[in-house]
């Protein structure tokens, strides 16, 4: 059994059979950065049964085990956003390699789920694909903390060691899946992401040591 494991009811990760301290979405989320306390609940809902559903179809065409035509059928509200994840492969040349892949930092004692890591345009990416807005989840930052944990959690993951050893330059990407079909994509090349995402674990960890406990932390 891996080292790393993911509950997905509870949306937790353990590492040793131990809860990490946060996860990288959790970290933005007790910064505030992600905050959907004044969206209804209703539509905080459909937003993530939508975006679970979406998650799960591209997962499995990245795979190349889903029926496009049958999940069409059987989520006509969704299809549009897997059609504009088709497009972009097709249009960009994306090629996924790791897709779902979780990654985790010992010594940072955080965790994560990496969207994609494949080859775009023929240079390596990590991609962060949503069905909102990123910038509203900021995925400038998310995608620099999943990068800095696959980097630390490589010499226990030879799948993400061999596509690193391959492809030591990764850039970072966030696609936004529409209903209609269309799809944008953004880059972020800021070199002070990495850097601004340990500034707020450090941050949450002067606070925790203080016995302020914030909600959903390990999230």
């Amino acid at each position: 059994m891996s080292a790393l494991q993911f509950d997905a009811p509870s949306h937790t990760y353990t590492l040793d059979d131990q809860p990490v301290w946060r996860s990288v979405t959790g970290v933005l989320k007790a910064a505030g950065l992600i905050d959907f306390a004044g969206v209804p609940g209703g539509v905080l809902e459909a937003a993530r049964t939508r975006g679970t559903i979406v998650h799960q179809a591209i997962h499995f065409y990245n795979e190349r085990d889903l029926d496009v035509a049958a999940f069409g059928a059987d989520f006509p509200d969704y299809a549009g956003y897997l059609e504009a994840w088709i497009t972009f492969c097709q249009a960009r040349e994306f090629r996924s390699v790791l897709c779902e892949h979780r990654v985790a930092s010992r010594r940072l004692n955080i965790a994560g789920t990496i969207d994609c890591l494949g080859v775009l345009d023929g240079r390596a990416a990590l991609i962060d694909f949503a069905t909102g807005d990123p910038a509203n989840v900021a995925k400038d930052l998310q995608t620099a903390g999943y990068l800095l944990l696959a980097r630390e959690w490589a010499p226990e993951d030879p799948a993400i060691a061999l596509f690193l050893e391959a492809h030591p330059v990764v850039s970072r990407y966030a696609v936004q899946l529409r209903a209609d079909g269309r799809c944008s994509i953004e880059a972020y090349t800021n070199p002070t992401d990495t850097r601004s995402f340990l500034a707020l674990v450090e941050a949450q960890r002067v606070v925790a040591a203080r016995g302020i406990v914030r909600d959903e932390v390990c999230l």
